[in-house]
């Protein structure tokens, strides 16, 4: 009985969990890397290939914030979002100027 309750219990609980928001994200590298390179830079795994780098973020938007933290570790880049919601050229500057 205890069993039955407790496996009632945890369906119920990953059933009223919200969806996590999974997307895809790219980064436009300033310096290419010469080949495929593996990067955990914002609690992801980015996976590079001559001067683009992606990962899945569990978020929905791109930020300034987000793109710093990524670019700490992947360098300085040229435009970074998704394919719905890219930085703008003067968001990608801002986030660039975290380097300095």
């Amino acid at each position: 009985m205890m069993f039955r309750f407790a496996a009632l219990f945890a369906a119920t609980a990953i059933a009223a969990m919200p969806a996590a928001a999974s997307t895809l994200f790219t980064a436009e590298l300033q310096t290419p890397v010469e080949e495929t390179t593996r990067i955990a830079a914002y609690d992801a795994i980015w996976i590079c290939e001559a001067d683009t780098c992606e990962a899945v973020l569990n978020r929905r938007t791109a930020t300034v914030r987000v793109c710093k933290r990524v670019v700490e570790e992947l360098g300085p880049i040229n435009a970074f979002g998704t394919d719905t919601d890219p930085l703008t050229e003067d968001e990608v500057t801002e986030c660039n100027a975290s380097l300095n």
